[in-house]
């Protein structure tokens, strides 16, 4: 299976808000790209920036995600909760594994 990684690095000044908006900007993905949309990891770094892993069926999808869910209204809850983005890029999975 070929899948594509968003990596998104932010920082909010309200990780409890952006966090509690989280579930909604999934529903969102679910509903809107269907199988496109693989799952999605929310992490923080040491520095306390943030980082969005969201994974993809195709690099088309998650180009075409990254590109209309900023602005969709379901998820301005979340969105308005970013601030400076530092790095956004795709990146082709050559390799996964599980906990097997």
């Amino acid at each position: 299976m070929s899948a594509t990684i968003e990596y998104v690095r932010f920082d909010t000044d309200d990780v409890a808000g952006l966090t509690a908006q989280r579930d909604a900007l999934i529903d969102r993905l679910r509903e809107r790209y269907g199988a496109d949309f693989l799952g999605a990891h929310l992490v923080r770094f040491d520095d306390g920036s943030l980082a969005d892993l969201l994974l993809w069926a195709s690099p088309d999808a998650a180009a075409r995600a990254a590109e209309e869910m900023p602005g969709d209204p379901a998820a301005a809850g979340f969105f308005g909760r970013i601030g400076t983005v530092h790095e956004m890029r795709h990146a082709e999975v050559l390799h996964s594994a599980d906990r097997g």
